[in-house]
């Protein structure tokens, strides 16, 4: 019971980078996508219409870590309260921006800097559970999602606009394949462990792969390499186990809950993209 409690939020965890990821990339670089706001409306709108659907995730991921890992969600906002209200802050300035923002470019701000908050947020905390410099993982995780996002508009975009991303997608592979590197050798619990070693090359190669290739395969490498990093990281410090977790008892109760809510996550996610019919380019 407590390996399926353990994979569910791993998954949930993993879901929510590989598909958010991209949202907060492409609102990264959404002003250098277009010539003029037309453009860069447009650029915008390829993303918008999944934000929603791709934060569900990370709520189902919240659930599960106040339901079943108490302890260690007790850890977590008590040791990193900083990081957290950065990344609250982030997230809520980012969802209302999209919402807000429309063809009204006074939304650009906002929108940028809430992305740009939660990608720090991450990063940060990432490097306060290794003991790697802040500046390192945030700054990573930054030029990861920034080439998650241009690689989705390339991938959903066709002509001259996702032209622009793919080249911008490609400038940011070599930055993103070095912070992978740098940050696994100033990380002395993920260094020196298996997950840790498997995952930063994995990251790598995946990283290298997006550069080489287009259209969906470049997308599927560049989320699978944002999937990767935290949870590599948890796996590392061994964050995760039966010490953090609830008793036994509660989790018997909340157990068929994860086969009512998994695949209303999994569905909602089906749902929005078969909604907005995905372009290859």
């Amino acid at each position: 019971m407590e390996t399926l409690w353990i994979v569910l939020l791993g998954l949930l965890t993993a879901g929510y980078f590989a598909l958010a990821g991209f949202d907060y990339g492409t609102a990264l670089l959404f002003r250098l996508l277009g010539r003029d706001d037309r453009e860069r409306t447009r650029a915008l709108g390829a993303m918008t219409p999944f934000v929603l659907g791709n934060e569900v995730w990370l709520v189902a991921a919240v659930g599960v870590l106040f339901g079943a890992f108490p302890r260690l969600e007790g850890e977590l906002l008590s040791g990193h309260h900083t990081v957290f209200v950065l990344i609250v802050t982030g997230l809520v300035l980012f969802t209302a921006s999209v919402q807000l923002r429309g063809t009204n470019p006074a939304w650009d701000g906002p929108l940028i800097a809430g992305a740009l908050a939660v990608a720090i947020g991450w990063g940060w905390l990432a490097a306060d559970l290794t003991g790697a410099p802040p500046l390192l993982w945030a700054a990573g995780v930054v030029v990861l999602f920034a080439l998650h996002g241009g690689t989705f508009v390339a991938w959903r975009l066709p002509g001259h606009a996702g032209h622009r991303a793919r080249v911008l997608a490609r400038s940011l592979v070599l930055p993103s394949a070095l912070f992978v590197p740098a940050a696994v050798l100033l990380a002395d619990p993920v260094r020196h462990s298996t997950p840790g070693l498997v995952g930063a090359a994995a990251v790598l190669v995946l990283v290298l792969g997006a550069g080489v290739t287009t259209g969906r395969t470049a997308f599927l490498c560049t989320a699978v390499a944002c999937a990767l990093p935290i949870p590599v990281v948890f796996a590392a410090q061994d964050v995760v186990g039966p010490e953090t977790m609830a008793h036994g008892t509660t989790l018997s109760v909340l157990t068929p809950v994860v086969f009512v809510v998994l695949p209303l996550v999994l569905l909602f996610q089906f749902a929005t993209w078969w909604m907005v019919r995905v372009r290859h380019a």
